[in-house]
């Protein structure tokens, strides 16, 4: 009876995770202290900085309209850029690292728990 449980657990969260849903429900509800830390590209050639320039701010303003979507959502619906800026905030007062792609997606990860955005009203933030 406990293997059977044990192996039903396994089979949920596993189901759950090839959903590509976030691996908390509840987003951070207060952010602050946002800093833009780098930038990194794949395709430096392709993707610069002028794709993806965001100040702390702009990245702060990033988070606050973008929704917050399953990283499989994401995947199948937004375009995938190889470039972005990373950097860390406070996220209801746990310290987080982020990353904000050129293509107006991005990540917030505290600890074990992780939150995909896709931003489509965020335009000006990405352009020159």
């Amino acid at each position: 009876m406990v293997i059977q449980f044990a192996l039903s657990t396994l089979l949920v969260t596993s189901l759950l995770g090839c959903a590509g849903l976030p691996t908390h429900s509840n987003p951070p509800r207060y952010l602050d202290e946002v800093f833009v830390k780098d930038f990194r590209s794949i395709a430096p050639l392709d993707c610069t900085t002028a794709d993806v320039a965001l100040t702390h701010t702009e990245a702060a303003t990033f988070f606050s309209r973008a929704r917050v979507l399953s990283s499989r959502q994401i995947a199948d619906n937004y375009p995938v850029a190889p470039c972005f800026v990373e950097g860390t905030l406070r996220a209801d007062g746990e310290r987080c690292d982020w990353r904000i792609t050129a293509a107006a997606t991005g990540f917030i990860r505290c600890g074990p728990n992780e939150w995909h955005f896709a931003c489509d009203d965020c335009g000006e933030l990405f352009s020159d």
